[in-house]
C-alpha cells in the first residue's frame, strides 16, 4: 500500500517538472517574440526617421525655408511641416499648422523664430498655453469655482455679463492683441444703452484676468485700466421721492409682503420670504441671493453670511426675523432663494411698492437698496439706537479709529434689530 502511494506520488511529481518545463519554454518564446518585436519596431522609427529626413532634404533644398515643407495629410488636408536642430538638438518633425495655425512656409518661418527664442529662454514652446481671453476667463472661473473665491450666484451673474458683452466681441483675441479700441467700441457700441453701474462690471470682470497674464510676463500692459470707471451717482434723498415718512414705507412694505402674489405660484412662499429678508434686514438682495441654508442657525435664528458674499469680505452674523423660520425650515440644503434672480428683483420690489399704495412724486421710484437707509434712518431717529451700532447692523465698514478701538457684540447687533422689528410689527393703525 505505501509502495503504491509512493508510485502516485512520484507520478505527479514527473508531471509538475513537465509543466514547469514546458512554461519556461514558452516563456522563453514570448521573450523572443518581444525582443524581435522591439528591434523590428526600433528599425522601423530609424527607417521612417532617415526617410523623412531625407525627405526634408531633398524637399527643402534650395528652398527659401531650409527645413519647412508644405505636405499634404491623409485626410487630404495641408500643412506645414517643419524639421530643425537648435541649441545642439535635434527637435522631432512638427505640424506648425496644428501647433501654431500656420498656413505658410513664411508663417511657419517666422514662428520658427519665436520657438527658438522661447527655447533660449529656457521654455517649451510646444506646450500648449491658454492665451486667448475666453480661455483665460474660462479658466479662471474654473479656479475661483475650486477655491471658494466666486460662489455659484457670483458665476450666473459674470457669465451672463461675459458671454452678452466679451465672449463674441473680443473674447477669442489673444490678450496682446486686444486693443484700446476693441474696447471702446464695447463700451460705446454695445453697452451704449447700459447703466454705468453695470459698465462698471466688465472692469470687475477682465482687469484680474489682465494682471495675472502681466505678473507671468506674457504681457505688458493692462489696456483695461485705460478705461473709465464710473461713480456711483450719489442716491437722491427719500424725501424728494415720496410722500410719505420712513417709517410709514417701512410699515407699509412689511404689511404687504405676505400679500404678494409671485407670477409663479411655486415661488410664492419664496418671494414673500425673500421680500421680508429685504424689508426687515435691510441687507443687500445680491448677498441674500447667495445665502444657503448651511449658512442658517434656525435653533439660534442667527445667520452667519461667509465673508465670500459679503461686500466687506468679512463674515457676518445677524438675525433671522420669526416671520421668516416657516419657510427656511422647507428647505433641506442650497440656496434658501434658489429661483430669485438678479435681472428681476427690480420689478418685483417695484410691485411691492405698489401693492403696499406707497406714493411717490412723478418720475421717482423707491428701490431695494433704499431699505437700508430707511432702517439706519429709522434706528437713530425713532430708536435712538447709536448711529455706530446701527450701521455696524448693515455691516457697512468702520474706518479710521472706530473701526480700530470700537466693536460691537452680537447680542448688541440682535438686540438693535429686534427693537426695529417690534417698531415696524406695530403697524395695525396705518
Amino acid at each position: 500500500m505505501a509502495i503504491k502511494k509512493l508510485s502516485k506520488q512520484q507520478t505527479l511529481l514527473t508531471e509538475y517538472k513537465d509543466v514547469l518545463l514546458k512554461m519556461k519554454e514558452e516563456k522563453q518564446t514570448i521573450d523572443n517574440i518581444l525582443i524581435h518585436l522591439n528591434k523590428k519596431l526600433k528599425l522601423e522609427i530609424e527607417i521612417k526617421r532617415s526617410h523623412l529626413q531625407t525627405f526634408f532634404k531633398n524637399n527643402s533644398k534650395g528652398t527659401t525655408y531650409p527645413g519647412i515643407i508644405k505636405t499634404t495629410m491623409k485626410d487630404g488636408s495641408n500643412a506645414i511641416m517643419v524639421s530643425f536642430k537648435y541649441l545642439s538638438k535635434r527637435y522631432p518633425t512638427k505640424n506648425f499648422t496644428k501647433l501654431f495655425g500656420c498656413k505658410t512656409e513664411k508663417q511657419a518661418y517666422d514662428k520658427l523664430g519665436e520657438v527658438k527664442n522661447e527655447i533660449s529662454k529656457g521654455r517649451d514652446p510646444f506646450i500648449i498655453t491658454k492665451e486667448t481671453l475666453n480661455e483665460l476667463y474660462d479658466e479662471r472661473k474654473k479656479i475661483c469655482l475650486i477655491n471658494g473665491t466666486w460662489r455659484t450666484r457670483t458665476v450666473e451673474s459674470y457669465d451672463y455679463f461675459y458671454n452678452k458683452y466679451i465672449r463674441k466681441t473680443i473674447g477669442h483675441k489673444k490678450l496682446s492683441k486686444i486693443t484700446y479700441d476693441d474696447l471702446k467700441k464695447i463700451y460705446d457700441v454695445e453697452m451704449a444703452h447700459v447703466e454705468n453701474s453695470t459698465k462698471n462690471q466688465f472692469k470687475r470682470i477682465v482687469r484680474p484676468i489682465f494682471i495675472e497674464e502681466i505678473k507671468k510676463g506674457n504681457i505688458h500692459t493692462n489696456i483695461v485700466d485705460m478705461i473709465e470707471t464710473y461713480n456711483m451717482p450719489v442716491r437722491e434723498k427719500l424725501e424728494l421721492r415720496t410722500f410719505e415718512n420712513n417709517l410709514d414705507i417701512i410699515r407699509k412694505l412689511y404689511n404687504a409682503v405676505p400679500k404678494y402674489e409671485a407670477l409663479a405660484y411655486s415661488q410664492k412662499e419664496e418671494m414673500r420670504s425673500y421680500l421680508m429678508m429685504i424689508v426687515m434686514t435691510a441687507h443687500r438682495h445680491g448677498e441674500l441671493r447667495q445665502l444657503t441654508i448651511e449658512d442658517c442657525y434656525l435653533d439660534r435664528k442667527m445667520i452667519i453670511a461667509p465673508k465670500e458674499i459679503t461686500k466687506t469680505k468679512e463674515d457676518y452674523r445677524y438675525p433671522i426675523p420669526e416671520e421668516v423660520i416657516p419657510y427656511l425650515k422647507t428647505i433641506k440644503s442650497g440656496l434658501i432663494f434658489p429661483t430669485v434672480k438678479k435681472g428681476s428683483m427690480y420689478q418685483v420690489f417695484q410691485r411691492l411698492v405698489k401693492l403696499a399704495g406707497i406714493e411717490t412724486f412723478k418720475g421717482k421710484r423707491i428701490s431695494p437698496h433704499d431699505m437700508r437707509r430707511l432702517m439706519l434712518s429709522v434706528m437713530i431717529k425713532d430708536l435712538r439706537i447709536d448711529s455706530v451700532l446701527a450701521d455696524s447692523c448693515l455691516n457697512h465698514k468702520q474706518r479710521g479709529v472706530i473701526n480700530h478701538y470700537l466693536s460691537f457684540e452680537y447680542k448688541d447687533i440682535e438686540e438693535a434689530y429686534y427693537k426695529y422689528w417690534d417698531l415696524i410689527r406695530k403697524s395695525n393703525n396705518i
